[in-house]
């Protein structure tokens, strides 16, 4: 027998067959490197107290003073001191939408000293970091989507209103409401307002309704627009006493994008000479998805094509040229950018967008059909983050194997952008990640949160822990905020498939992993061989091999195909590979 060259852990092309596969069939918990994985820290909460509903957005802002973290629920908006966030809301709060498949996510940024953020479904808000308390009413339309270019607030997918009109809950008769010269046709979108009275039975407050004109002072509603065109109607009884109730019309503009007036966020009514204005984005690739913001520029994401926006002052202020056809956003949240790249999730698999113009697939034979085949539900769920630490991109979704609540994510994909290389992350619970700042952890009290402090990956004087460092954040299923610097995750790297003799069967008799741990009394490492004879076979698992003191897992595995599966548990630096010595056995 004698000793085989080592075997690299190669980068994650789980989408190829497993045969003589150029990379690593699975690569689980782990970041990637040049050559090679670096271990994967684990998720840390970090605040003192949770948020009332599951985490919708998180924004960490950059001013003056250091940074300030920011976050948005269902419900409210948060501002986080120390570790602990308060409700800055404005009176009354919100009111996103929370089914799934339809669900609102805030979307933040940063103009001057305003923090300005936006679910879809309240008016824009707006906080001055400088003189403000609460978040307030930007402006009266909605808007799901927000970016800054240049001197201008951007959003998109805009909802605009109507001044509500009142109606006597009273006079209602045969299911029809009385609003004299009402205006309204059918199917036009209206939403109640209970207007701080009882609502009336079969209609909720906020909820959104259809038109169905009798004639042009009466009125009645239904569910859906199909509903109003075929005359199902909601019913309505009049109330004893005569009480003023709401309806508000809005039309919702799924392709505008709209800007503000340059230099002033306050300003949104079209002009040439602030350069405030709109645009809509005609045509049959679905709605804005997202805007990404930058100096120059923006790219806009609808859900089947990819639009770029460059200033070029007036008349037109901003011109539109599409950059992709037939490829868009499958997902909002699914959008991430560092410097001039943009990586994101399309109907087909991962891209990158670099220089807002240049596309190119990143997950192709290598994760987008493993990640299709695993991602089960709380589609609207995924969300994003970019952690420059690393330098890399993070997914994080919902996958086999998960369980509790279906709004808990128990996988990531991970991406390193600076070596165009994969991995994937399981066994987790995050309920929504995205990239953020923390809180110095400058007193002993505040490194309590991280346990162990000799089971950390850097050491405490590092700048990992120092304040303002900008990377992974997200929430876990008891909606408290932390980052991901605890201890390393459990990882699990399976190499190529390879014959240990060629066209022979053969037997492994040892396997030194090359592993790096920092202290070798607190890392497991195993190697488990798995086999078949031939390429129909199904595999099978073999028992796992605990390393010995001297780096060796000694065992016999016989078989035609061989890979192995190498588990390290505990805080390790780096897997490269491993090493093997097998044997010919004969062709049997």
């Amino acid at each position: 027998g004698g000793v085989m060259p080592d075997i690299q852990f190669g980068q994650l092309q789980a989408d190829l067959p497993s045969y003589e596969n150029t990379g690593s069939i699975q690569v689980d918990n782990v970041i990637p490197l040049a050559v090679g994985y670096k271990s994967f820290p684990s998720f840390t909460a970090l605040s003192s107290n949770a948020l009332t509903n599951n985490a919708t957005g998180l924004f960490s802002s950059i001013g003056d003073d250091g940074t300030i973290n920011y976050a948005g629920d269902q419900g409210k908006l948060y501002r986080m001191s120390g570790l602990a966030f308060s409700d800055i809301s404005k009176s009354g709060g919100y009111f996103s939408k929370t089914t799934e498949g339809s669900r609102d996510f805030w979307s933040f940024t940063q103009f001057g000293d305003n923090i300005i953020c936006s679910n879809g479904t309240d008016p824009i808000q707006k906080i001055n970091e400088k003189t403000d308390t609460l978040f307030s009413n930007l402006v009266t339309f909605t808007a799901k989507y927000l970016g800054v270019v240049r001197d201008f607030v951007f959003s998109g997918f805009v909802t605009e209103y109507e001044a509500k009109k009142d109606f006597n809950s009273n006079a209602i008769s045969s299911n029809a409401i009385t609003i004299s010269s009402h205006g309204y046709l059918t199917g036009d979108t209206v939403v109640y307002d209970k207007n701080s009275n009882t609502a009336l039975t079969n209609l909720v407050d906020k909820a959104t309704y259809y038109v169905v004109k009798i004639d042009a002072n009466s009125i009645k509603l239904a569910t859906t627009n199909l509903n109003a065109v075929t005359t199902v109607v909601i019913v309505l009884t009049a109330t004893a006493g005569s009480e003023t109730h709401k309806l508000e019309k809005s039309i919702i503009y799924n392709q505008r994008i709209k800007w503000s007036a340059i230099n002033d966020s306050s300003d949104w009514t079209p002009s040439g000479d602030t350069q405030s204005g709109y645009q809509d984005i005609v045509g049959s690739h679905g709605s804005v998805m997202a805007i990404v913001g930058g100096e120059s520029y923006a790219v806009i994401f609808m859900e089947r094509a990819i639009y770029r926006m460059d200033y070029v002052g007036t008349p037109l202020i901003f011109q539109f040229s599409k950059v992709a056809d037939n490829i868009g956003a499958f997902i909002p949240k699914s959008i991430v950018s560092f410097g001039s790249d943009i990586f994101f999730l399309a109907q087909d698999g991962f891209y990158k967008l670099s220089g807002g113009d240049t596309l190119a697939p990143i997950g192709n034979g290598k994760v987008d059909d493993y990640f299709f085949n695993d991602l089960s539900s709380d589609l609207d769920g995924v969300s994003s983050a970019i952690d420059p630490n690393n330098s890399v991109a993070v997914w994080s979704y919902r996958g086999s194997g998960a369980d509790g609540t279906n709004d808990i994510n128990n996988k990531l994909l991970i991406y390193n952008y600076s070596v165009d290389k994969w991995a994937t992350g399981s066994g987790l619970d995050v309920q929504f990640i995205s990239s953020g700042s923390q809180e110095a952890f400058d007193t002993l009290e505040k490194l309590d949160v991280l346990g162990n402090l000799d089971a950390l990956p850097k050491t405490l004087d590092s700048y990992y822990y120092s304040s303002g460092v900008y990377g992974l954040a997200g929430f876990n299923s008891e909606k408290k905020f932390g980052k991901f610097l605890g201890g390393s995750l459990p990882a699990t790297i399976d190499t190529t498939e390879f014959q240990g003799a060629k066209n022979s069967r053969s037997a492994i008799t040892n396997v030194r992993p090359i592993v790096d741990a920092k202290t070798s009394s607190s890392v497991t490492v195993t190697v488990t061989p798995i086999t078949r004879n031939t390429q129909i076979e199904s595999i099978a698992v073999g028992s796992p091999v605990s390393i010995q003191s001297n780096g060796d897992c000694p065992m016999r595995s016989s078989s035609r195909y061989h890979r192995l599966r190498v588990k390290t548990t505990g805080n390790f630096l780096t897997m490269s590979g491993v090493d093997v010595t097998a044997k010919p056995t004969g062709k049997r």
